[in-house]
């Protein structure tokens, strides 16, 4: 018993181990998807495509940050070429997230997770 004990411990530990390095990558993957729709959606609601870039880095940043989880860095691109009725407003968000503490199962300490959001601009609003 107590052989079976010791020989299956270690392995108990890993798969543990295993199931808590996915669902980290799950929810980084997962927190990066939601800011790209949170920046997306907030600037679709800006008047110009100035205020729309503005309004999405900050729609980015804040999701991240109530999620608790801060990224080592990230980056917001956001496309409003095409801002004006019936037109769309595209982000992009990069987050490099830290994973330093899972690295002794062989993963990498850094992780980029990437994220494309779009959200149309209505047909009938008044861009002014």
């Amino acid at each position: 018993m107590s052989v079976e004990l010791v020989l299956l411990t270690p392995a108990l530990v890993a798969c543990i181990l295993l199931i808590a390095a996915g669902a980290r990558y799950v929810t980084a993957r997962g927190e990066t998807t939601d800011a790209a729709y949170a920046a997306a959606r907030a600037g679709s609601l800006a008047t110009d495509p100035q205020s729309a870039q503005v309004a999405a880095q900050a729609a980015a940043s804040r999701s991240l940050a109530m999620r608790g989880r801060s990224c080592t860095s990230l980056s917001v691109h956001v496309d409003a070429s095409d801002f004006g009725p019936g037109g769309q407003v595209r982000t992009t968000v990069s987050c490099t997230a830290d994973l330093s503490d899972l690295t002794g199962l062989g993963l990498p300490g850094h992780r980029v997770f990437t994220a494309t959001a779009v959200v149309p601009l209505e047909q009938h609003r008044d861009f002014s």
